[in-house]
């Protein structure tokens, strides 16, 4: 009976072990799938090799493979084509207009020059007959093809509305690994050089010039032009992301259109060629490559008023408030477009009324903010003169109408600008500054120094507001309702610089200054966009 206890226990205990045994071959490899399951998630990749032996089959090669965080990330994905062309037409050294009466041209490797037409489409067409033969071909040897006429030149070209008819283009190719120089044109860095090929097309009103090539080169003209070089790289490569998504929706919307170009090289699309391409926005470029914003409108502008996500400053005392507070040190990259101001003399809006809308008025009865949107952007500003009233709707119109090109325009830190064509932002309030016959502010002598909330010592030097805002406010208000004489002053206070949709250049500067990615970065000013 002993023995049979004690083999009893041996069998128990042989039991016990290999339970215990078989738990742990269970752990052992659970903990291995969940490790190989993790590596997976991390981006390593198991990759067989074979030429088709036994021994290769079973042999097993770990390869690391980089993570690729913008592939996985739904906002920002691969545009899915190896090279695209996009057509930018070139504008005059003011941007303004889009005709030329001459043209000259220069390139180091030199160029080859081929007359041709081209259809309602604007499709080039090499070749054909003349009906008149121009003096300045002349100068240059002639190729003989079969259908196309082709001059060559090592030094420069010129071609003028005189010397090529209506329906009529010329193709400028650069040599091998060289840019066209149009001479004729001048930007910052003086006359520009382009990438890829040049069209010269005679229309009835004079020669346009149209620039095509690849968009990666297109590209590192623009982020050069767009933002400056200095700026943290993060910044940079969001906005080579934010550029070559613009790009490929102006080239969809005109798909299907018989358009001579998909965008041109203003400000009203983005800046192209103002700047030479450098090496920084090459490098931000290549490393964004065919990246892209997963949405169907892209935008970014300059500076922020630092309200790009807030939404209750519809009301104006509410943005008055908002306005009048003092920006974090370093907000926005230090950029002092983040608070402004201007005076406009209420005799020019009186004389912009008569010009735009055939108001004439001696003075101005009512000029007032009748909408904002959440973040504060005035969307409707009515002006009443002369008995009639005039409503202008949009943040162009109202900044293009309100546009300081005769007077100065402060800064936060003091520095002044002049000659803006559009009222930097449409972030601001305003009030009328009314003057008496001998030049006294009546303002001035109307409240006290502790009262006022606007003016140079409250917004530009950081004076303290004191007394009860919500009477102030609304007494000042009051002010602009007031009528207002060809003497007195419309006196505007604002804040960011540009249109304020989609991401602010200069908050993305300082988001990436502060160790944000590109990704977090586009991130914080598109997540929310439909």
């Amino acid at each position: 009976m002993r023995h049979k206890k004690v083999i009893g226990r041996l069998v128990t205990a042989l039991e016990v072990v290999l339970l215990a045994g078989m738990v742990l071959l269970f752990f052992y490899l659970l903990f291995q799938y969940m490790e190989e399951g993790e590596q997976a998630v991390n981006g390593t990749a198991v990759e067989i090799e074979t030429d088709g032996s036994e021994e290769d089959l079973s042999a097993e090669k770990e390869v690391s493979v980089e993570e690729d965080s913008e592939c996985s990330d739904p906002l920002v994905q691969p545009m899915g084509e190896d090279s695209v062309l996009i057509r930018v037409r070139i504008l005059d050294d003011d941007y303004e207009k889009d005709l030329f009466e001459k043209i000259t041209v220069t390139a180091v490797n030199g160029f080859t020059v081929e007359w041709g037409t081209y259809d309602d489409a604007y499709n080039f067409k090499s070749g054909g007959e003349r009906e008149e033969e121009s003096e300045t071909f002349t100068e240059y040897e002639r190729d003989e093809r079969e259908t196309a006429a082709v001059y060559e030149t090592y030094e420069s070209f010129m071609v003028t509305t005189e010397e090529l008819q209506t329906g009529e283009a010329l193709r400028l190719i650069p040599g091998d690994g060289g840019t066209i120089i149009v001479t004729s044109l001048t930007r910052a860095d003086g006359s520009p050089a382009y990438e890829g090929e040049l069209y010269i097309y005679r229309l009835e009103g004079g020669l346009a010039l149209v620039n095509v090539l690849d968009l990666e080169e297109y590209l590192y003209a623009v982020v050069s032009s767009e933002m400056p070089s200095y700026f943290p790289i993060e910044a940079l490569k969001a906005q080579a992301v934010c550029a070559r998504t613009f790009a490929l929706l102006c080239m969809e919307d005109q798909k299907n259109k018989k358009s001579m170009a998909d965008l041109d090289d203003s400000v009203r699309f983005q800046v192209y060629n103002n700047r030479e391409a450098t090496d920084t926005a090459r490098e931000v470029v290549d490393a964004t490559c065919q990246m892209i914003l997963t949405l169907d409108e892209i935008q970014y502008y300059s500076t922020s008023c630092l309200s790009e996500h807030l939404e209750d400053l519809n009301e104006e005392q509410a943005f008055r408030r908002f306005l009048a507070e003092i920006p974090d040190e370093g907000a926005e990259y230090g950029s002092a477009w983040v608070r402004w101001e201007t005076e406009i003399p209420v005799s020019q809006v009186l004389e912009w009324l008569a010009d735009t809308y055939g108001v004439q008025a001696d003075t101005l009865e009512k000029i007032s903010v009748e909408s904002r949107t959440g973040n504060g952007q005035v969307q409707l500003l009515q002006i009443t003169a002369g008995g009639e009233t005039v409503e202008i709707e949009g943040e162009y119109a109202i900044r293009q109408f309100l546009s300081p090109a005769e007077t100065d325009v402060k800064l936060m830190d003091g520095t002044i600008v002049s000659g803006l064509q559009l009222l930097p932002s449409a972030f601001f309030w305003m009030e009328i500054e009314a003057y008496s016959s001998d030049g006294k502010n009546l303002a001035d002598e109307s409240f006290s120094d502790s009262e006022r909330i606007s003016g140079d010592e409250n917004l530009m030097d950081n004076e303290e507001i004191s007394g009860n805002a919500d009477e102030i406010l609304t007494d000042r208000e009051g002010l602009v309702d007031d009528m207002a004489a060809e003497g007195d002053m419309l006196h505007i206070y604002g804040g960011g610089y540009g249109h304020g949709k989609g991401m602010s250049q200069y908050g993305a500067a300082q988001m990436a200054a502060e160790g944000a990615s590109y990704l977090e970065i586009l991130e914080y000013y598109y997540s929310g966009s439909d």
